[in-house]
């Protein structure tokens, strides 16, 4: 007997992606302006570049999602060129305009070279000379786009390897992955704490390393889905609050461990495993939130529209960041909390209507392209089965009238 199809909406992922995007942002502000490791809160402000893992647990769930529902209701699974195409429209469009806006204007990021087809095609990261290059920023979206990738294959093989996707067998086989990539930090590592520098190994920088992040939101994604048809209510807490408060003590227990600023790939297992689980309970707050009582901070209109914009900010901050530092952060020396605060406040204005206009001028037109697309094309294979349909009937009341349908089904 299948299961009764639920498909419930998830209010506050915008309101989270506003967050995640507005840490990293104020951790780029923190390093412009020259933080001391001295400082007492400066391990608090190199934490912040941990947003990028609350971006990746979130792509796990809301990625994921469809498909442990289709295993859960034993359907087809979704179909992967509408899939690749609408992946490809969120990410592409956008990334390419702030590229080209970066490599032609006064940043000389030296983005049309040699390099150029790595940057275009989000394919840096496999070479650490290119890695952090272009635009700084894009090496998660080279993340983003491999795991992209690899999603519906592992959906499709879940589905193959077992008759009954049931939820033991896919949180078995996305545990499989998590583990697979912490191990692979542990041994590369070759201890809990030790981190990686400047020549760790690539494999840290693309999926392998982040994998295990995507497969908490993986997990939590299986979890959604049999939440919403009352499996686990009964013994899972559905109090956000509860899961908000456990995320900020994983999250201050990274900050002892942050000795000196690392790049957010380099960091050691324990502090990375640290910042999965932090990430995977502020979206495990979301997740159970009962939808007459979201969380009211992340589905504020305001907060919820940064969220709305949050790629373009993303992509947009750093670019924004460098061209205003050098008039309000003095060169080769820490800056103070006035001039830092206020570089903030200016940088936070500038990526949002940087954001804003990535958002209305290039990524809501081309979304809006493909939606209008995919109607036509289903209108389009509505009529051909309809003319299909009628076929018989016009070529026996009228033979000479069945070249119509031949036309009605070319349109």
């Amino acid at each position: 007997m299948r299961a009764v199809r639920t498909r419930e909406s998830i209010s506050g992922f915008d309101g989270l992606r506003a967050i995640a995007a507005l840490a990293v942002l104020s951790y780029h502000v923190s390093w412009r302006a020259n933080v001391r490791p001295t400082d007492w809160f400066a391990p608090v402000l190199w934490e912040l570049k941990g947003g990028v893992a609350i971006f990746f647990v979130i792509s796990g769930a809301l990625l994921y999602l469809p498909y442990a529902r289709a295993m859960r209701d034993r359907c087809p699974l979704p179909g992967w060129r509408a899939y690749a195409q609408r992946r490809a429209v969120r990410i592409l469009p956008a990334y390419w305009v702030a590229l080209t806006a970066l490599a032609i204007g006064p940043f000389g990021a030296g983005v049309f070279g040699s390099g150029a087809g790595r940057y275009y095609g989000l394919s840096q990261i496999y070479d650490l000379q290119t890695a952090f290059g272009g635009l700084k920023v894009a090496w998660s979206l080279c993340v983003e786009v491999t795991f992209y990738a690899l999603l519906p294959v592992f959906a499709g093989c879940v589905v193959r390897l077992a008759r009954r996707a049931t939820v033991r067998i896919q949180l078995g086989l996305i545990g499989a992955l998590g583990m697979g990539s912490l191990v692979l930090r542990g041994a590369l590592a070759g201890s809990l704490t030790g981190s990686f520098d400047d020549h760790g190994s690539t494999l840290m920088v693309a999926l392998p390393g982040m994998l295990d992040w995507f497969a908490i939101g993986m997990g939590l994604a299986v979890l959604r889905a049999e939440l919403e048809v009352g499996r686990v209510a009964g013994w899972l807490p559905r109090r956000s609050s509860l899961y908000v408060l456990l995320s900020f003590a994983a999250f201050a227990a990274v900050v002892p461990m942050q000795h000196r600023d690392l790049v957010l790939p380099w960091y050691g297992l324990l502090s990375h495993a640290m910042l999965g689980l932090g990430s995977a309970l502020l979206v495990l707050a979301v997740i159970v939130a009962r939808r007459d009582r979201p969380l009211r901070v992340l589905t504020h209109p305001v907060i919820a529209w940064i969220g709305t914009i949050s790629y373009g900010i993303y992509l947009w901050h750093l670019p924004v960041l460098d061209l205003l530092a050098p008039q309000l952060l003095p060169g080769g020396r820490p800056g103070s909390l006035d001039e830092a605060a206020l570089t903030w406040l200016v940088v936070v204005a500038g990526a949002v209507a940087c954001g804003a206009a990535s958002w209305y001028l290039v990524e809501q037109p081309m979304q809006r392209f493909l939606g209008s697309r995919r109607s036509e094309m289903r209108s389009s294979r509505g009529r051909g089965r309809m003319a299909e349909m009628d076929a018989p009937v016009q070529s026996t009341l009228d033979p000479l009238n069945s070249t119509g349908v031949a036309v009605d089904h070319l349109a």
